[in-house]
């Protein structure tokens, strides 16, 4: 894309907005911590094909995200830094596809915006800064819908365009590596996107062009719509290209595992997620639309109101038009995902985030329009940007309220991370303040105040309330006490204890008390995690000298979880591992 002062001002913002929001805080449970684990073992072992977590074969993500991981790890060492890293150059990556979208379809005013918008949102910081791969696939899908887009859309006396043969090839490209990053929905997300899109496009033009009458002719001419938005697709080309990229890993890893990881990938975390919830991840056929209204904080204050506009102006006007042609991308990008996401049985805030690009460029579309008619003859719908500006100011007292709440139920620091809540205050007061006089000031407002906002509350806020992640350095204390530590869990499936035990570790199940006291009997540096809850159920069948050692109650955990160990051992008594913790 051109370099110009637009995309300087974008890379500068997001910059800053990913800087202030990288806090040195420990990774935090589950998914962090394994993906972290699982690229370190590629580094340590040299086996960059199977993906493997504390010795066994990790089957819930392709590899992509542990590539880009594991590079990291190997320039800049083996930190939460370097695993987080890839999410915040992706977040960038995103940035600039906006900004090239928005001068595309728009002008380049409205691609600033845009850019501005997702990265200054809440759930798009908290994955810029988290060890996943939800960034990483947002970057690609991002990539391939524009740049196959912009290559379809209409003129006003030509049909649908088509993409040439080198970008048609570099777009499969791309959906290949989405592939490898996340799975299918990386190939049929982009694709279902532009391809409903295109289809409307043809759609609109041959009933503009014949008029038909009754159902029939309407039904025949939207079978050649079909038609002619596949022709422009270059599906052929594109997904020759997407296997040249994603099946050499793919037979890899199959070949490797005997078809284990295969197997365990598309029938387990593809299929089985869709049809039935997993891991209690659960909700109605609102949960998408509902969480984005938290997510896309504090842009989500106008987002009902664009797609409403964005909705009644894509029907009144000329869809030929670039500008008609975008609006109508946007809505239909966000259409597809969060509505393909909300048929799923399981539901996550961040499975919808490729959704936030396409909410970015619609919220930035209508406001720059609404700042340009204010300037020329008043705002545009005022009850709307009264309510919207109310909503900011609402956000604010929400998040200070919450985490004074964390605060009061056991959190430690979070009180203290409340004064975050100002910053949408302040940023709703000078808005209203210059939307009067100075519409274009009111959404730079709007604009700083979104940056300011989703990175401190992943940077300063975050640091506070990570200080009741205790489990990270309770564990590094356990390995660095003298003598070290051979680390088992009991009943304790967390992947931090993984990552930050720096070895492989004993996973013992539930009941499998022989197992439990074998393991303590196998040496004086044997260290055994337990819930707190589970230590009664073993405790008389610990060995002669074993019991608790020390003690912690991390975040998010119901009870403390108990370091059981030889007597004759000094695990737990370090600085790091305190005998009581909280």
């Amino acid at each position: 894309m051109a370099w110009n002062r637009h995309t300087t001002l974008v890379v500068v913002a997001t910059l800053a907005t990913l800087a202030l929001g990288t806090a040195a805080t420990p990774l935090w449970d589950e998914d962090e911590a394994r993906f972290a684990t699982i690229a370190r073992a590629m580094v340590e072992s040299g086996d960059w094909v199977v993906p493997r977590f504390n010795g066994t074969l990790a089957v819930d993500k392709p590899v992509l995200m542990h590539w880009c991981m594991a590079a990291c790890m190997t320039v800049f060492g083996q930190s939460e830094f370097a695993a987080r890293l890839p999410s915040m150059i992706a977040t960038l990556l995103t940035g600039l596809a906006l900004a090239r979208a928005g001068r595309r379809w728009f002008d380049s005013t409205t691609g600033v915006v845009a850019a501005l918008a997702h990265a200054g949102c809440l759930l798009v910081a908290i994955e810029a800064h988290a060890a996943t791969p939800d960034a990483i696939l947002t970057a690609l899908v991002t990539w391939s819908t524009v740049l196959l887009a912009e290559a379809i859309t209409p003129t006003a006396m030509e049909g649908l365009g088509r993409p040439g043969l080198g970008r048609a090839v570099g777009i499969g490209g791309l959906l290949g590596l989405a592939v490898v990053c996340k799975g299918p929905i990386g190939f049929i997300g982009p694709l279902a996107v532009v391809g409903l899109w295109a289809w409307c496009l043809a759609a609109r033009r041959r009933w503009d062009q014949r008029r038909p009458r009754g159902i029939g002719e309407t039904v025949a001419a939207a079978a050649a719509a079909v038609v002619d938005a596949a022709r422009s697709l270059r599906p052929i080309t594109i997904t020759l290209a997407a296997l040249a990229a994603a099946l050499p890993w793919y037979v890899a890893v199959t070949l490797r595992t005997d078809g284990a990881w295969t197997m365990g990938f598309f029938l387990v975390h593809n299929v089985g997620r869709f049809l039935a919830p997993m891991e209690k991840h659960s909700g109605g056929f609102l949960f998408h639309p509902l969480t984005m209204l938290v997510g896309f904080y504090p842009w989500s204050c106008f987002l009902p109101f664009a797609v409403v506009v964005g909705a009644w102006r894509t029907w009144r006007h000329d869809d030929r038009e670039p500008a008609g042609a975008g609006m109508l991308l946007s809505l239909v990008w966000l259409a597809v995902w969060v509505g393909g996401f909300s048929a799923a049985a399981t539901k996550l805030p961040n499975y919808v985030l490729p959704a936030y690009p396409a909410a970015a460029l619609l919220v930035a579309v209508i406001a720059v329009d609404a700042v340009r008619r204010a300037t020329a003859s008043g705002w545009p719908h005022p009850r709307w940007l009264t309510t919207g500006v109310a909503c900011l100011a609402f956000g604010g007292v929400a998040t200070a309220a919450t985490l004074v709440l964390a605060g009061r139920l056991g959190i430690p620091a979070a009180g203290s991370a409340a004064v975050v809540g100002i910053v949408p205050l302040i940023g709703a007061a000078a808005c209203w303040h210059h939307a009067g006089r100075r519409p274009m000031a009111a959404l730079a407002t709007f604009c700083i105040t979104g940056l300011v906002y989703a990175g401190a509350m992943v940077g300063p806020a975050q640091a506070r309330v990570a200080k009741a992640n205790t489990l990270p350095a309770f564990v590094a204390g356990l390995r660095a006490a003298p003598g070290g530590a051979r680390i088992g869990t009991y009943v304790l499936p967390s992947p931090n204890v993984v990552f930050y035990a720096h070895q492989p570790v004993t996973r013992i199940a539930d009941g499998d008390l022989a197992s439990v006291a074998a393991f303590l009997r196998s040496g004086p540096d044997a260290v055994l995690l337990v819930p707190e809850d589970e230590y009664a159920s073993i405790r008389d069948r610990l060995p002669s000298g074993c019991g608790e050692r020390a003690r912690t109650r991390s975040v998010f955990r119901r009870h403390d979880v108990i370091a059981v160990g030889s007597a004759s051992g000094d695990h737990g008594r370090t600085a790091a591992t305190p005998e009581v913790t909280r």
